[in-house]
């Protein structure tokens, strides 16, 4: 195992160079994964967005 210590502005155009060479489709999965991740911690594990509805009557 290697470590190599870059500055925030090296590391971020390494970044950017790993995105562009996936497929929109891995990018996505990416995010997927991500947004699933989080809720685990965040919101006791939604799988879905939650839908909300208000209904008003005017008086």
């Amino acid at each position: 195992m290697k470590l190599k210590v870059t500055t925030h502005e090296e590391q971020a155009q390494y970044d950017r160079k790993h995105w562009r060479s996936r497929t929109p489709e891995e990018r996505l999965d990416e995010v997927e994964r991500l947004r699933l991740e989080a809720g685990k911690f965040l919101y006791e594990y939604p799988t879905r967005l939650r839908r909300v509805i208000k209904i008003t009557r005017k008086a």
